[in-house]
């Protein structure tokens, strides 16, 4: 009985606690990953469709440049 009551304390109070902690550090670690996959996509498209109005602008907009003298 004094066997059985110490390995019970032995893992009621370190050992579950450590695999409590650290399967819920690895659920928020996933997480976080998750959201910054995300918010790199969201970025990579963001600057895609800028660069895409920025090259359909450039071929309309360039004016010859002529110094002009006083």
């Amino acid at each position: 009985m004094f066997i059985i009551g110490f390995l019970y304390r032995l893992l009621s109070r370190y050992i579950l606690p450590i695999f409590r902690i650290t399967s819920v550090a690895s659920g928020q670690m996933r997480q976080m990953q998750d959201k910054m996959k995300e918010m790199d996509e969201k970025m990579n498209q963001q600057n895609n469709q800028r660069d895409t109005n920025k090259k359909v602008k450039k071929e309309g907009d360039y004016i010859d440049y002529e110094e002009v003298k006083p």
